[in-house]
């Protein structure tokens, strides 16, 4: 399945990719501090959400490290996916950080 990695570097840019395809967006999160990436808005018919994980920058309590946030493409279209890095607890409208990238998702790849 080819991949589409992503990272902060890529904000505000649009992406193309293809049905089958797995766009997977890499940011850096302090959980300890309460503040964690949250998924505000993405197309369901076009990305389905196929996974979340967090992996430490090293061992120990209360590090950083980077949150994966996973989605395969499902349909053709358009649609943002927007990243809000937030606590849980307060107010949704008022993140710290945002994350937004557009992809545009083309017919089934091409076999060679």
């Amino acid at each position: 399945m080819p991949r589409r990695d992503l990272t902060e570097a890529d904000a505000g840019r649009s992406y193309p990719v293809v049905l089958g395809d797995l766009v997977v967006v890499e940011l850096d999160e302090t959980p300890s501090s309460g503040y964690r990436w949250q998924l505000d808005e993405v197309d369901a018919h076009v990305l389905a959400p196929a996974g979340d994980s967090f992996r430490p920058a090293r061992a120990g309590l209360g590090g950083t490290g980077t949150r994966q946030l996973r989605f395969t493409v499902v349909g053709a279209g358009r649609t943002s996916v927007r990243l809000a890095l937030r606590r849980d607890w307060e107010t949704p409208g008022q993140p710290v950080r945002r994350f937004e990238v557009t992809i545009q998702a083309g017919g089934e790849q091409e076999t060679y």
